[in-house]
């Protein structure tokens, strides 16, 4: 049977294939062309795959160039967070709250060298109040009284000529506007007798009594009262012998600042 040299088939009588009606639809054992097997699933999925794909690149692009409020999206989670755990209680933290403290505004009282000319002529008209020292510093006024000229030993109780010298000085400082503070002081000599049991207590006590002389004349404003029993004894100058180093340090200051005294309400 003659051959047929593309498919190496043999022709029958008339020229056809001899194929078996019944052998199944396959390539001939020696056919130079292989086919395929089939792959499942329609061809237009992996085009639409690819546009879902840059769709979703799009949009992620979108998103990183875009600048999303931070309120809005809080606000969005909290309520999506009640939504899907009802149960549970969302608590939204308060905004930060300011912590600023007001600056101590003060307001500028008389020139403290014009007070020291006005003092200065009040106190050398009073035999008492003559010895009273007057120190100017750059920030305050300071008027040093010796306690014994205004009290006994060991005593808090002022004498009849400094309360009378205390309320004319008070009915002049009543009519300054400047802040005006009271400091009691004292030596370093323990206390031995009398009852106060301190330097302590006795310079409070002490500057207590020149403070309500002052009030009693007439003197309307806020002031400080402090003691400091003998810890300012070490700026007194210590070139100042001992008796008198220890006698200026036996005081009762009344400091008056630059700025005006506080107005209570």
């Amino acid at each position: 049977m003659p051959s047929d040299p593309l498919f190496g088939l043999n022709s029958g009588p008339h020229g056809g294939a001899g194929k078996n009606p019944n052998a199944p639809d396959s390539p001939p054992q020696h056919s130079p062309f292989h086919i395929l097997p089939k792959v499942g699933g329609p061809f237009w999925l992996l085009t639409f795959l690819d546009v879902i794909s840059l769709l979703l690149a799009f949009f992620i692009m979108l998103f990183a160039m875009s600048n999303p409020r931070t309120a809005d999206w809080e606000e969005l989670s909290a309520t999506l967070a009640d939504r899907l755990a009802p149960n549970v209680e969302t608590v939204k933290p308060a905004p930060p709250t300011a912590l600023t403290i007001d600056e101590d505004k003060t307001v500028p009282g008389l020139n403290l060298d014009y007070l020291v000319s006005l003092l200065r002529g009040h106190l050398d008209s009073d035999p008492l109040l003559a010895r009273t020292v007057l120190h100017r510093f750059p920030d305050r006024l300071i008027l040093s009284m010796p306690s014994d000229l205004l009290f006994a030993l060991n005593s808090a109780a002022l004498n009849d000529q400094a309360r009378r010298a205390l309320f004319e000085l008070g009915g002049l400082l009543g009519n300054l506007s400047n802040r005006t503070d009271v400091y009691g002081h004292t030596d370093p000599a323990p206390i031995r007798s009398g009852p106060y049991r301190s330097n302590w207590e006795l310079s409070l006590a002490r500057a207590q009594s020149v403070a309500t002389a002052l009030l009693e004349s007439g003197y309307d404003k806020p002031m400080i009262v402090q003691g400091f029993a003998d810890t300012r004894f070490v700026f007194l100058a210590r070139d100042i012998l001992s008796p008198r180093r220890e006698a200026l340090a036996r005081r009762v200051d009344i400091v008056l600042y630059p700025s005006q005294a506080a107005i209570l309400p």
